[in-house]
């Protein structure tokens, strides 16, 4: 009697090692590419975080540390965050560099294979599908956020595939949501997300949220407990530390108020009252989105509510705009067809390869005399995000509602 194995047996070492051999080209491509780039002189916030690595290993104050060389730059992120870097610090620059931008990459791709729709996957063929993939992330680099990202080394891109990947799973999977409560456990600003889950009722989802940032803040007191409390009844309360807000760099609705009124006393109440409008107009557009099973443009909806409501939302901070931008093009397609739908991605998207921001004088609160002309390449971040919200606004028309998408457990 003949003993056969499943087809799919053979497939499977084949199919890891295709992985490990892709990984380990792109880190080669990454290598060279950081090399041509000269990135290996660069990357200052990821300096930074190998300084937050660093001050742990050697037992030294986390919150008093400067990066040396002249920035004096302090580490902002909660003491998890410096935890998670040791590993970064006890490499060298080198390793460190390629291992970490080799990741941004590979998040780049994993982006776009969620954003992009089924119905757009159906008519690709396996090879040319991972062609696609390798094409969109390299044209990625010229988006301004993106490279922005790249560039300093910045951690936008890992925590938007965490947050991405996580809740477009089934409502059903184990633990769906922890990796967004890991991600504020990181970095703070992906915190309105909660309030995504808590409008669809996704209550399971919420709980492991809750749960992934308990268990950072855990790890945190655990391992160092005079830095933890610093950090959560001191550091946190103050945002001087990232920088000026005025800075271009600070694409919010704090920042487009501060370039405009600096320090007057009419800035911060305004900034607040802007900020819960719009969130709640984002909260009604995301559950419309959310419930009509569209979830990468849900999702999308409320990561502008982060960006704009944040008191900085740095111009890397943007890199959410890979599927907003997906998600644009889907909705202007549905209602207008897909003449439209291309016109849209293309000025979406190129809007963002112009760099506009940078086009005007900048730093040393030069931001304080834009004219009015100079303030719209200033702020064409937030311009062309708030229009994008706008069009999607009016092409959530003739949205389904599916049933049983709320999670009610």
């Amino acid at each position: 009697m003949t003993v056969t194995t499943p087809a799919s047996s053979p497939t499977r070492p084949a199919g890891r090692r295709g992985v490990v051999i892709a990984v380990l080209a792109c880190a080669a491509l990454v290598a060279v590419g950081a090399w041509i780039a000269h990135l290996y002189g660069g990357m200052i916030d990821l300096r930074v975080y190998r300084m937050g690595g660093s001050v742990l290993l050697h037992g030294d104050s986390l919150y008093d540390a400067k990066l040396p060389g002249g920035s004096n730059l302090p580490f902002t992120y909660p003491p998890f965050a410096a935890i998670a870097m040791v590993p970064l610090a006890a490499v060298p620059w080198g390793v460190a560099l390629v291992a970490w931008t080799t990741l941004s990459v590979l998040c780049i791709t994993a982006l776009w294979r969620t954003s992009l729709p089924k119905t757009f996957w159906s008519f690709v063929t396996q090879r040319k599908r991972t062609a696609v993939l390798i094409a969109l992330t390299l044209l990625s680099l010229l988006l301004e956020p993106v490279w922005q990202t790249i560039q300093f080394g910045q951690i936008n891109l890992l925590l938007t595939a965490m947050i991405l990947l996580d809740l477009v799973r089934p409502n059903d999977t184990r633990l769906r949501g922890f990796w967004v409560g890991v991600t504020i456990g990181v970095k703070l600003t992906p915190l309105p997300f909660l309030a995504l889950l808590v409008v669809t009722k996704q209550w399971r989802a919420l709980r492991n949220a809750v749960l992934g940032l308990l268990a950072t803040m855990a790890i945190g007191f655990a391992i160092v407990p005079h830095q933890s409390w610093r950090y959560w009844t001191d550091v946190i309360l103050d945002a001087n530390r990232v920088g000026g807000i005025a800075y271009t760099g600070n694409q919010s609705f704090n920042g487009f108020l501060h370039r405009i009124g600096d320090q007057a006393s009419w800035v911060q109440p305004t900034w607040f009252v802007l900020s819960v409008v719009f969130g709640l107009v984002v909260l009604w557009l995301a559950r419309k989105y959310w419930l009509a099973d569209e979830r990468v443009t849900a999702i999308s909806v409320m990561a502008l509510a982060v960006l704009y409501a944040s008191p900085i939302s740095w111009s890397h901070h943007w890199v959410w705009i890979i599927p907003l931008g997906v998600s644009l093009i889907r909705g202007v397609n549905r209602v207008w067809g897909l003449n439209p739908a291309v016109v849209t991605g293309v000025l979406f998207y190129g809007l963002f390869v112009l760099r506009s921001i940078w086009w005007v004088p900048y730093r040393d609160d030069r931001e304080l005399n834009w004219t009015f002309w100079q303030s719209i390449p200033g702020n064409s971040h937030l311009i062309v995000g708030m229009i994008a919200f706008i069009l999607l606004i009016v092409t959530s028309r003739g949205l389904s509602r599916s049933s049983g998408r709320e999670e009610q457990q």
